[in-house]
């Protein structure tokens, strides 16, 4: 039943860890770019269209569009939260994905068109919003996060939810 820890001194082992940090930099760096080409299309959508009309004029589908692209940005940067969360602490930050998928679903739900989607369609986006909602609400509650250096499994102790790291309340007491 010790084999895992044999397993992580071996050279096989450090040079996927190794590899495994160096793909998640080159994903960071890659992030970055295309959110700085992002922000840069968002600069570049505005100053166009106060040239070409008043800003006072934008009309319902610009801005429907200049939101989209603001939105998938603030997607973009709380991906780059999590990738970054996960190099620093090789541990998934639970809250930073379920706010992602908030950050997207209402992205799906500002530019919708009502008049085209069905009854049962809109239920479902509806259901997916309270879902994710109370999600991010029960994880904000217990700051839940999956440690993946941990070998042990994610406990609940006392309606609280352990990742087997010792808290700072823990650390304090041995003090």
């Amino acid at each position: 039943m010790n084999r895992i820890p044999q397993c992580e001194s071996t050279p096989t082992f450090k040079y996927l860890r190794m590899l495994q940090r160096v793909i998640i930099i080159v994903l960071l760096f890659i992030m970055s770019l295309i959110l700085l080409l992002a922000t840069f299309n968002v600069i570049y959508f505005i100053v166009k269209n106060i040239i070409q009309e008043p800003l006072t004029q934008l009309s319902a589908e610009n801005l429907m569009e200049l939101f989209s692209i603001f939105l998938v940005i603030l997607i973009g940067i709380e991906l780059l939260e999590t990738v970054k969360a996960f190099l620093m602490k090789e541990a998934i930050q639970v809250e930073i994905v379920v706010l992602v998928a908030i950050i997207a679903v209402a992205r799906k739900v500002i530019i919708w068109e009502f008049s085209n989607g069905s009854t049962l369609e809109i239920f479902g986006l509806s259901t997916i919003l309270l879902s994710l909602g109370l999600t991010y609400f029960l994880i904000r509650k217990t700051r839940f996060s999956i440690n993946l250096s941990s070998k042990k499994p994610p406990i609940i102790k006392k309606g609280k939810f352990s990742t087997n790291a010792p808290s700072e309340k823990d650390s304090n007491k041995d003090k």
